[in-house]
């Protein structure tokens, strides 16, 4: 782990380390499952940060071989879909968070 991107990126930090990594099937058989668990047991406040943070890297890292070379960084043992760009997987789990925004707003 780059300690530099990853105290850059605690969010995304985060996400790969309690949510996205090895045991990510405790929640269900799917990646969408970790994070629709992440997205729905955690605060407010944490998904914002997450969804800032996934703003903020794909701003920062434009190309995918720059988001993958970044992502790795962060965390290299993270479960990432094969086949997948970073910067796609990022704008994938965004979207997941964003449904949580609008199930929220209309409750």
């Amino acid at each position: 782990m780059n300690s530099d991107l990853a105290n850059a990126y605690p969010s995304l930090r985060y996400l790969f380390g309690a949510y996205l990594n090895q045991d990510y099937d405790i929640d269900g058989p799917t990646l969408g499952d970790a994070v629709r668990t992440l997205r729905d047991e955690e605060q407010p406040a944490v998904v914002h940060a997450l969804q800032s943070d996934i703003s903020r890297f794909l701003g920062e890292f434009g190309d995918d071989a720059a988001a993958d070379k970044a992502l790795d960084a962060i965390d290299r043992d993270r479960a990432h879909p094969a086949g997948l760009s970073g910067r796609d997987y990022l704008l994938w789990i965004g979207t997941v968070l964003a449904e949580a925004a609008r199930h929220h707003a209309a409750e």
